[in-house]
């Protein structure tokens, strides 16, 4: 492999490195880790784009050492670093959307603490110094226990059988029928559950997906490929169209790169997600007009697009049943009677049946965190998971892995639209899946009615499928980005924007959450799946009486598992800096004594938040990026601080020797990620109605989290669902009442 840099490059960058991780008593470097042949491999692969950054940065430190930095004095060397963190060094490459020290200390990190498998951390060092085993098939209950310490030798992703990293990939077929009863937009969750809904009655439907086929267990124990800042997943599509953002409409927008990235391929989300299936509570269908009940019209916040859903619990509650039923959801009903004997959460609204499975075991963190909180006054419960505990439906109980939120189940333990509706619903032969079908925009006939929908094939060429309902299920950004790309005489504005709602009523999760070290205790937060979770709701929703306080609304406080060192190494409190013996020593030390009470906070819609066109950003086809403005109102940084002091009191009680909270404001892109074609009765205030259907484009759905009217703080993936059957329901009794409208390609 020739190398991408110059041997006095590799040489800078080397003692660079080894300058940022020194070796330590016991701790080796990183050179000796292997960080910089990572990086060398992957500016010859994947990173090749950044060469020309590395080298900038490699001359503009040589330059500030004296011609040399590798020949500079210690101090010297520290200072230049100091002024490349501050991005104050002559010479650094001009990048609005973020520092090249961070783009280059997060390789790093992925140098040091990534599988083997990628060239760094070799022989496992990296993993030896935080006393991380890397991918294990699972670990037994009593390895969770607190201050148990975990014999295992490191293990790479590669030393997995093959039958625990594969199964066979889905059909799809490369060129669909010339017409179809539904046309579905997007293979992700919500396409994949309607379509495996809509076939069962007897429908032809075709699903366009952008991304590639696959098996589902895509980067099963791999963190490096899994990340959000890597996002294999997003490759297809989402990583070249990456929204931008501000804060307010007077600042300019910069690319979103570090945030959260999207899976773009079939399956979407549904693979990495952290499968917490959570239903929302009776009261959030009902926020307005419950809380100017409870409080008056006064205590809606200035500016705030607070209203009520188009339904009620009850309307949605069958359809919460049947996504649980298909995904195969664990965890303990709440005893709203009795909460202080309630196994599950005494705040969830009615049930009409118990969940099939029991909860996820509670690990040793999980106990703490519940006693201290039960200490404080609340009411503790597991987190229902789409994870199973016990054999369902041919899939085989969670192993209680290191790797569950961003990868595939090695397992299928964890429920994806490839191990529970995607089969069924291609062995009737009634469904198409067209992959690399990137949808340009939605065709509209004469008398603006949806017939169809336009995209590009990765050979470039371009093709019509039409269909007698239109379905757009893709995420949030992409649904209001394809009703603005697509506009006709009708619709001078874009599909449902007649109105000039399409984008508005944008939120989104924000992760203002408290971390804790247990200085001297083994947690072992690195075994068992995220979801494996205890939470109190008592602070949620309007479940305490906000009477006395200055804002409205509430936050789940939860102790979540799933630890992994790429980016755990970037969780530092405020006096620890990123690099040098003392970022070396704390992380070191404290990676198995770290905890994060994770605090979900409502957000509520404002007038000033919402998602458009970005006038200057294209893609790589040269379409316009979403532009996210958004920033967070008073009402939520009120509630926030409320919440962190409650989430810092409950550590406190679990025994913590020091604690330091997130900021506020967390950015965008969440996965959380709502509104922008909000749902509503009346075509003046919303985009579609309660099952959907666009007010103003007949023939045309719009379903997932960009129809939600809120975001409470609850995970918003089964309610997601739960909509997306109730409007296949709807679109199915359209299509048996009358003939499907046939379109000629």
């Amino acid at each position: 492999m020739t190398s991408p840099l110059s041997p006095a490059e590799i040489r800078t960058l080397a003692c660079l490195f080894e300058h940022l991780f020194p070796a330590g008593k016991g701790i080796a470097g990183a050179t000796e880790i292997g960080a910089v042949d990572y990086i060398l491999a992957a500016l010859a692969g994947p990173y090749a784009a950044h060469v020309p950054e590395y080298r900038a940065v490699i001359a503009a430190l040589d330059s500030a050492g004296g011609t040399d930095f590798a020949a500079a004095a210690p101090e010297v060397r520290a200072s230049v670093v100091a002024e490349w963190e501050a991005n104050r060094l002559p010479g650094l490459p001009d990048n609005p959307d973020r520092g090249s020290f961070d783009l280059i200390w997060r390789h790093l990190r992925e140098g040091l603490f990534c599988d083997p498998a990628h060239g760094g951390n070799k022989d496992f060092a990296g993993w030896k110094t935080i006393g991380f085993a890397g991918a294990q098939f699972g670990y037994r209950a009593e390895e969770q226990a607190l201050d148990r310490k975990v014999e295992r030798q490191p293990a790479s992703f590669r030393d997995l059988s093959e039958s625990a990293r594969l199964r066979a990939t889905p059909t799809t077929q490369k060129s669909a029928p010339r017409e179809a009863d539904v046309v579905i937009i997007g293979g992700g969750a919500v396409g994949s559950f309607m379509a495996e809904k809509l076939v069962r009655q007897g429908l032809e439907v075709v699903i366009l997906e952008a991304g590639p086929a696959r098996h589902g267990r895509e980067h099963a124990m791999d963190e490096l490929l899994a990340t959000a800042f890597r996002n294999a997943g997003g490759a297809a599509k989402f990583n070249s169209e990456v929204p931008t953002w501000r804060r307010n409409a007077g600042e300019p927008a910069r690319r979103a790169t570090m945030s959260q990235g999207l899976e773009t391929a079939l399956g979407g989300n549904s693979v990495a997600w952290g499968a917490v299936a959570m239903r929302f509570y009776e009261d959030d269908f009902r926020i307005r007009s419950a809380t100017v009940e409870r409080y008056g019209e006064e205590r809606i916040p200035e500016g705030s697009t607070l209203a009520d859903w188009p339904m009620s619990y009850r309307d949605l509650e069958p359809f919460y049943e049947e996504a649980e039923r298909l995904l195969g959801v664990s965890g303990h009903a709440g005893n709203r009677r009795d909460p202080a004997r309630s196994r599950g959460n005494p705040f969830e609204a009615p049930r009409s049946a118990p969940y099939d499975m029991p909860a996820l075991r509670t690990s040793g963190l999980g106990q703490l965190f519940a006693d201290a909180a039960r200490a404080e006054g609340y009411h503790p419960f597991p987190l229902p998971a789409a994870i199973l505990t016990a054999p369902y439906q041919g899939r085989h109980a969670c192993t209680y892995c290191s790797f569950c939120s961003r990868f595939g189940c090695h397992v299928d333990a964890k429920a994806s639209a490839q191990n529970t509706v995607l089969p069924a619903a291609l062995a009737s032969g009634r469904l198409t899946i067209v992959t690399g079908a990137r949808v340009l925009n939605i065709v509209t006939d004469e008398s603006g009615r949806a017939v169809g929908a336009r995209y590009r094939t990765p050979d470039g060429e371009t093709h019509f499928q039409g269909g007698g309902s239109v379905v757009v299920a893709t995420y949030a950004f992409e649904n209001s980005r394809l009703l603005l790309l697509s506009t006709d005489k009708r619709h001078g504005r874009g599909l449902g924007n007649e109105t000039g709602q399409v984008g508005r009523h944008y939120m989104t999760r924000q992760q203002p959450s408290v971390y804790a070290v247990f200085e001297g205790r083994a947690l072992n937060r690195f075994i068992g799946p995220t979801a494996q979770a205890m939470a109190i709701a008592d602070l949620s929703a309007d479940h305490f009486d906000h009477g006395a306080l200055d804002f409205i609304r509430g936050g789940r406080i939860a102790a979540f598992n799933q630890y992994l060192p790429i980016e755990a190494s970037g969780v530092l409190p405020p006096d620890v800096p990123r690099w040098g013996e003392k970022w070396r020593d704390f992380f070191a030390g404290a990676y198995n004594s770290t905890s994060m009470l994770f605090i979900d906070p409502e957000i509520l819609p404002y007038e000033t938040n919402g998602l458009d066109l970005d006038p200057d950003v294209r893609d790589d086809l040269g379409r316009p990026v979403i532009r996210i403005t958004f920033d967070i109102g008073e009402n939520e940084r009120r509630l926030m601080a409320f919440l962190q002091d409650r989430a810092e009191a409950i550590a406190k009680r679990m025994g913590a020797s020091r604690t330091w909270r997130r900021q506020f404001l967390t950015g965008p892109i969440s996965t959380h990620d709502v509104g922008g074609t909000r749902m509503g009765h009346d075509a003046e205030a919303s985009v579609v109605d309660g099952f959907g259907e666009v007010h103003d484009t007949p023939g045309l759905f719009v379903l997932g989290g960009s129809n939600f009217v809120s975001l409470p703080a609850v995970n918003p993936a089964l309610t997601i669902l739960a909509l997306s059957l109730r409007a296949a329901e709807k679109i199915a009794g359209l299509h048996t009442a009358a003939p499907a409208v046939r379109i000629p390609a």
